[in-house]
């Protein structure tokens, strides 16, 4: 059953073909145990800072063990499903994989509660800063000869430079790697989003090396679902959640207000009059109301409040 586990690590790092990674996608779906250890081994593999250049399992029996547990769930039920999880994550607790994982004593985990921001400073120099609901784990002594962090959430990175040893940040859906920069990423399990602000970064698939892009000072690549998309824009207002600055250049009423409600969590609708209507102006840590007063000097809207939900009228442009 140990090659079970190895099979999962070699899907997670994009290693098996398509007939494979179908094969292993169908155990998972079987129950929602099959999925409870998937999503414990991938924690693991992406939390650790383990090399796995000398890891190299029996991929064809590992084949074979897949193959014949999803055969033995279909055919026994509920109970072999259950058994088959419980042997996985029994696996996970006594292999070497786990081992290596539960011995790196200098492994640090910081988190973030709703409206909480919080900033890092790493070891090798490199400052973090944290948005709300999110998980980054990092290594307390960053002395390794490639430095390797985890992000599960929103965080803004200024990166040391160390042209020896790249800068790492995995995440579930996309890899990001540095040697030194500065950009805002947005890491989830089906999402992912960089916005850089100064040198070169390489943005690409967390279970695939070949798909990936290069961004320089000024891009940003989104990566959903399979689809990779590098753009050579830039989303000034990536990180106002860290500065609390605004900007918009001749941007249409509508997006300013999409990024105004998602920023200070409020529903803001726009009067099809004017929700096209160009904005040109900056708020450097302005609140919501002072903003909102912003707007009907310079373009004449009125705003109306009810709870979290915010009405804009106008004349028109």
């Amino acid at each position: 059953m140990q090659e079970l586990e190895f099979k999962v690590l070699a899907y997670l790092k994009g290693e098996l073909n398509t007939k494979e990674r179908q094969q292993v996608e169908q155990w998972v779906a079987l129950s929602d145990a099959n999925q409870r250890a998937f999503d414990e081994i991938e924690k693991i593999y992406l939390s650790s800072e383990i090399s796995f250049s000398k890891f190299n399992p029996n991929v064809d029996r590992a084949w074979e063990s897949v193959a014949n547990a999803i055969q033995e769930s279909k055919s026994s039920g509920q109970a072999i499903l259950y058994r088959v999880a419980a042997a996985v994550t029994l696996i996970m607790g006594l292999g070497f994989i786990v081992f290596q994982y539960q011995n790196q004593t200098d492994q640090l985990v910081a988190k973030t509660a709703e409206d909480e921001v919080k900033k890092l400073e790493l070891a090798d120099g490199s400052i973090v800063w944290l948005n709300e609901n999110s998980t980054f784990s990092y290594s307390e002594k960053m002395n390794e000869e490639e430095r390797v962090v985890s992000l599960d959430g929103q965080a803004y990175f200024d990166v040391a430079r160390d042209a020896e040893r790249p800068f790492r940040i995995i995440g579930k859906k996309a890899t990001v790697e540095v040697l030194g920069t500065s950009f805002d990423l947005v890491s989830k399990a089906n999402y992912a989003n960089v916005n850089v602000t100064s040198g070169r970064v390489a943005f690409g698939s967390s279970k695939d090396e070949e798909v990936k892009v290069i961004l320089e000072k000024g891009n940003q690549a989104t990566f959903s679902g399979k689809r990779l998309a590098k753009n050579d824009s830039f989303n000034d207002n990536a990180s106002s959640w860290m500065t609390k600055d605004f900007v918009f250049k001749s941007s249409p009423l509508s997006q300013v207000v999409k990024t105004l409600g998602d920023h200070f969590e409020v529903k803001i609708k726009v009067d099809d009059a004017i929700k096209n209507c160009l904005i040109t102006s900056s708020f450097e840590d302005k609140d919501l109301d002072e903003i909102l007063s912003t707007l009907e000097a310079i373009a004449n809207i009125k705003n109306e409040r009810k709870g979290k939900t915010i009405k804009l009228t106008g004349p028109g442009c």
